[in-house]
């Protein structure tokens, strides 16, 4: 097929917006598929292999029979003589728009091939055709969802020998829709959902239309847990969170072993214990940066541990502790962990692994698991390689069932998606998203390869002990070496490893400079600030001074005034008593002096006897008046003690005892 893209896309958006159950969903393609063959009559084998040329996917021909036996309910197909006739009312009816959602999903999955070339182009320097971009995407959702329909359906475009790390390339695409572009996010979705839909038809029980499944117990692997406690990231977590929100409305018992428990307590130990000697060589870089980043130090590790099994069972999950086996469906625990090694790196511990499959195929007694009303347990991993290894070993050892005894996370949400539309609307894509963030993060066959070339250079003393640090610690490593992974695969020479060395060196510096530009900026603005309030303060403090003169200046004014009111006063005041004293004086000297003159000597009219007596003065008064008129005399001719001077310092003296009384002030 040329267009897998568009026929998954198809999947999603013909399916029935009412249905009875899940298989009414199928009904459209059903109707699309014997429209598309143009027969008067159809079989079972001619609507399997429509559908392949339709949609991309090939189910058993028991399914088909299933649709076709919903769609002869349904009045979509009559039966007559053991053969199935189309009803063309009602063919049209249920096709559910299918040209023109078709011609829509071509505009809008173009979009989205569109900006993947774009992206490849603008990030990675790696030109992309359009079919090979859709290549490119459609593996990623086979290989992160589907688990059963093959690539093969499809007609893909090789892809060019310089692309050497594609997983890394559609991944960062998909962390790049998901933070900036939720329309194209959208439309992969589609895609996602659509591929959910094409094997849901391997997997589906058709005869069972129960909602909720009490019978069934799912035991969950250790990283699954380990993402719902939210050590593997946010994004992890929530598609976890959903997963197990699931399961558990559909009345699913969810637990884990308690050996589960037991290796997850062992990891967290580890990571206290390392990160309490500083020791961080077997930490995934990104591990250790999301517990840095969360404030996980030993102390807070410990607290982790004492509670997880309260924690797991908050989830909703169940711990299970002890298990007694039955001798007689025991396997052989060697052998099985012997066949799941191979999917596994040679020092890897899978004790854990093979006693909880173990375990799972010894609780089912050999019975055969067909129908999903069966009682029966289950171990879900996220490890699809774990999944198919183990199955395999069972199934050489003369036990198979149509529902395994390991299954991985993908096919528990195939499994179930469609039994709780509401919960499940964002569970396929948020699964694909945090899974293309996990291979972002991951530790794999590149990144050990650059730490071997990096660790061979340093003993040699290629590069200095300061760098090594520098650089093996450093949180943007991992996606450097992967993006150079993309071109060089995990045959990195020298020249690639100091390309990233300089490039964390060069990121280290720029953000020195940028620091040093920000603490320089924020200098200026605080000095910016501090110089603007002062410039106030001293605006403040100018108002201020210039209302406390303008106040003063009142006060003088109303000072002045009340002192020259006074002064008049007292201006009066002492001209009152001294023209009356020296009128006074004069007076007595001149009498003095007119009575001082012999007689004969003044004129006959101031001789008369009645005047002489009316004016007459005694010794005392005389001797009085000339000691004081020559006191006067010799005062004013030596200190120029005038009259003048005398009613001015009388004039002082009462101003300044009237404003001491009025202003409080001292009286001088």
């Amino acid at each position: 097929m040329e267009s897998p893209l568009i026929n998954l896309a198809l999947l999603e958006a013909l399916k029935s917006e009412k249905f009875t159950d899940e298989i009414d969903l199928f009904l459209p393609f059903v109707a699309v598929t014997i429209l598309e063959l143009g027969m008067p009559t159809v079989q079972a084998s001619d609507i399997q292999s429509k559908l392949a040329d339709l949609f991309g996917f090939r189910p058993p021909i028991s399914a088909v029979r299933v649709l076709m036996t919903r769609a002869k309910n349904k009045n979509i197909l009559i039966r007559e003589n053991h053969a199935y006739i189309p009803c063309a009312e009602k063919i049209h009816e249920w096709s559910n728009g299918y040209a023109k959602k078709k011609e829509d999903l071509e505009v809008s999955l173009g979009s989205l091939k569109r900006a993947f070339v774009e992206f490849t182009d603008e990030k990675f320097q790696k030109d992309l055709t359009l079919p090979k971009a859709e290549s490119l995407i459609f593996q990623f959702i086979e290989e992160n969802v589907s688990a059963t329909v093959s690539h093969r359906a499809y007609n893909k475009a090789e892809l060019e020998n310089s692309i050497k790390n594609t997983n890394h390339i559609t991944a960062s695409f998909i962390s790049y829709i998901h933070k900036k572009e939720p329309s194209l996010l959208e439309h992969f979705g589609r895609c996602v959902k659509g591929m959910l839909l094409a094997n849901y038809l391997y997997f589906a029980d058709k005869r069972t239309t129960k909602k909720t499944f009490e019978k069934i117990s799912v035991y969950l692997d250790s990283p699954l847990v380990i993402g719902l406690l939210g050590f593997n990231g946010a994004l992890n977590k929530q598609a976890n969170e959903e997963f197990v929100e699931l399961l558990i409305s559909l009345k699913i018992k969810v637990c884990i072993f308690d050996k589960t428990l037991d290796e997850i307590e062992r990891l967290l130990s580890a990571w206290k214990n390392d990160i309490s000697r500083k020791v961080f060589g077997r930490f995934n870089t990104k591990t250790l940066e999301l517990l840095r980043s969360q404030g996980y130090d030993e102390a807070r590790l410990d607290t982790e541990i004492k509670t997880l099994h309260r924690t797991i069972e908050s989830k909703g999950i169940s711990v299970v502790i002890g298990f007694a086996a039955k001798e007689r469906f025991q396997c052989d625990e060697g052998a099985l962990e012997q066949a799941i090694a191979e999917n596994f790196k040679k020092d890897k511990n899978l004790e854990h692994d093979t006693v909880c499959i173990s375990r799972i195929h010894n609780m089912r007694e050999g019975r055969f698991i067909r129908e999903l009303s069966d009682t029966f347990s289950v171990f879900v991993t996220r490890n699809t390689g774990l999944a198919k290894f183990a199955n395999g070993f069972f199934s050489k050892n003369n036990y198979s069932s149509p529902i395994p005894v390991v299954v991985s996370e993908q096919w528990m949400t195939i499994m179930f998606w469609l039994k709780n539309p509401d919960i499940t609307s964002k569970l396929a894509t948020d699964q694909v998203v945090a899974t293309a963030y996990s291979l972002l993060y991951t530790d794999d066959k590149f990144w050990e390869a650059f730490l071997d070339r990096l660790d061979s250079i340093k003993k040699r003393g290629g590069i200095s002990e300061e760098d090594f640090v520098l650089v093996r610690w450093d949180s943007d490593l991992l996606r450097m070496v992967q993006d150079v992974s993309v071109d060089v695969g995990d045959d990195f020479s020298e020249e690639d490893v100091f390309d990233i060395v300089d490039g964390i060196k060069q990121k280290y510096l720029i953000d020195s400079k940028q620091t040093i530009a920000e603490l320089e900026r924020l200098q200026a603005e605080e000095i910016q600030r501090l110089r603007a309030l002062a410039l106030v303060e001293i605006a403040s403090e100018r108002e201020a001074g210039d209302a406390a003169r303008a106040e003063k200046d009142n006060i003088v004014l109303q000072h002045k005034a009340l002192e020259s009111r006074i002064r008049k006063f007292s201006r009066f005041v002492a001209r009152c008593i001294s023209i009356p004293t020296c009128v006074t004086l004069i007076i007595l000297l001149i009498i003095a002096s007119i009575q001082s003159l012999p007689a004969g000597v003044l004129p006959q009219f101031m001789e008369d006897p009645e005047l002489v007596g009316l004016f007459k003065l005694s010794a005392t008064t005389i001797t009085i008046t000339f000691i004081t008129t020559a006191v006067w005399g010799v005062s004013s001719w030596v200190f120029g003690l005038d009259v003048k001077k005398m009613n001015k310092a009388m004039e002082d003296w009462l101003t300044n005892r009237i404003l001491a009384l009025f202003l409080g002030r001292p009286d001088n």
